[in-house]
């Protein structure tokens, strides 16, 4: 691959919103191009390019790293080419190359232009298929009776770490960016779910799955998915910020939300193995995520044995895990005329696949709206937020339970939301310091310690 090529890659790459690696050194690794979706002589040219990202180490690495692999990210470029510059395309411009097969072209983000989506959305509903020597690109598709050919597509334009796509008003195609060999989780989860029956999250419409050779190894990864949009739907977060500034009670919502994570956990169950784990290793693991969360916020030092006591409550006993939603708060609902939805399945992204695949307690989703509601309560301060926190957390919990929680369950949610406070207080220390003071102050509850103390 030529410099200039490189370097053309590179920029766009790393000035999108949804790349990952940002202040890290990038470099890149490999290129690799999928079968063309479209006819050659068809303009626009549409493929997906696979780029291979490497971050290589410090120039004077420390002892022991030398050896070290280095660590890459794999990141779809979805490519639609045009002989000629397109009116109102600039801001998607990849770059201008010469392409075998095409000649001088020049590269758009195709998922920002119209004609590439209108391409990619009826290869989806037709169940399309596009295969090269040592590479292939499928379009899987369920129930896409009653979806429009002919939709208008128009991209989302909100921060997100993919990128989603409109068509008219009943679909939505989101295309992941940085892709994970493998199966897609969200995909996974919904297509599990549709078959259970619940109604609790959007219908799955389709994917686009890739299969080619990465490093001398067939290799497959999913690309995109294609669900229901939900009409009229309102966020979460929104909802609930709102309610504050209103000095409205969100007990009614809470509960429902409740009732929905109830219901998805139930089909989860049902869709997937479920285990029993000793407690102990639970336990284990919590403490040493506290260990490592402690070199990064010291004030944890003074914390850790109220800690340690709230984790051994965990360790007594037995757990019932099972595959769960993963990362599990109001910026994940979404209320619409219909009900609440629970959306985004691919569970927490700073955990590694494995670690995300991994059965674990039903708790660990409850405890992570128990810290959104806390979040929300901190973000609108005032005299009813702490009345707005104990009804949302009451309403919620109780309807999740189908009633009062035992004295067993209140220790291990307590102890789950411990430890997803921990990790919010070293994300909060790394990337939003004025806002410490949030899971700062629930550690400090839940240690025991008064919130006063230093």
């Amino acid at each position: 691959m030529d410099s200039e090529l490189t370097d053309q890659l590179l920029r766009h790459l790393t000035a999108a919103r949804w790349f990952a690696g940002k202040g890290r050194r990038a470099e890149v690794g490999s290129l690799t191009v999928l079968p063309w979706l479209t006819e050659v002589s068809q303009w626009p040219a549409v493929r997906v390019e696979i780029l291979r990202v490497d971050y290589p180490p410090a120039e004077d690495p420390e002892p022991g790293e030398e050896d070290t692999p280095w660590p890459y990210e794999l990141y779809q470029l979805l490519v639609a080419y045009h002989h000629a510059p397109v009116p109102g395309l600039q801001h998607a411009e990849i770059g201008r190359r010469t392409v075998e097969d095409l000649g001088p072209v020049i590269a758009y983000d195709a998922a920002q232009d119209p004609e590439a989506c209108t391409l990619l959305w009826r290869l989806l509903l037709d169940g399309g298929q596009a295969r090269g020597r040592e590479a292939e690109v499928s379009f899987q598709r369920t129930d896409v009776s009653g979806l429009d050919a002919s939709a208008t597509p128009v991209p989302f334009t909100g921060q997100q770490s993919n990128t989603s796509v409109m068509f008219g008003d009943v679909a939505m195609i989101k295309f992941f960016r940085r892709i994970e060999l493998g199966t897609n989780l969200d995909i996974e989860v919904h297509d599990a779910l549709a078959r259970t029956g619940v109604s609790d999250v959007a219908r799955l419409y389709g994917w686009i799955r890739a299969r080619w050779v990465q490093d001398g190894a067939p290799v497959e990864a999913d690309l995109a998915m294609a669900v229901q949009k939900l009409a009229a739907a309102e966020d979460g977060w929104g909802l609930a910020l709102d309610s504050l500034r209103a000095g409205e009670d969100f007990a009614a919502d809470a509960a429902q939300l409740g009732r929905s994570l109830a219901q998805i956990h139930a089909a989860l169950r049902r869709a997937f193995p479920t285990a029993e784990v000793d407690g102990a290793a639970t336990e284990a693991i919590m403490n040493g995520r506290l260990t490592v969360a402690a070199q990064v916020a010291p004030v944890l030092d003074e914390l850790t044995p109220g800690l340690l006591s709230v984790f051994a409550d965990v360790g007594a006993g037995t757990l019932q895990t099972q595959r769960v939603h993963g990362d599990f708060h109001l910026g994940q609902t979404l209320r619409t005329p219909s009900g609440w939805k629970i959306i985004d399945f691919e569970g927490e992204p700073a955990k590694t696949m494995a670690e995300r695949l991994a059965p674990d307690s039903p708790w660990r989703d409850v405890a992570g709206m128990l810290r959104s509601f806390d979040y929300a309560a901190a973000t609108v301060p005032g005299p009813g937020a702490a009345r707005w926190l104990a009804s949302a957390r009451e309403a919620f919990l109780t309807a999740y339970a189908d009633g009062p929680l035992s004295s067993e369950q209140v220790a291990t949610l307590q102890a789950y939301v411990a430890d997803k406070a921990v990790y919010e207080l070293v994300y909060e220390v790394r990337n939003r310091p004025d806002w410490v003071a949030i899971p700062l102050g629930a550690i400090r509850t839940l240690a025991g310690t008064p919130a006063d103390q230093s």
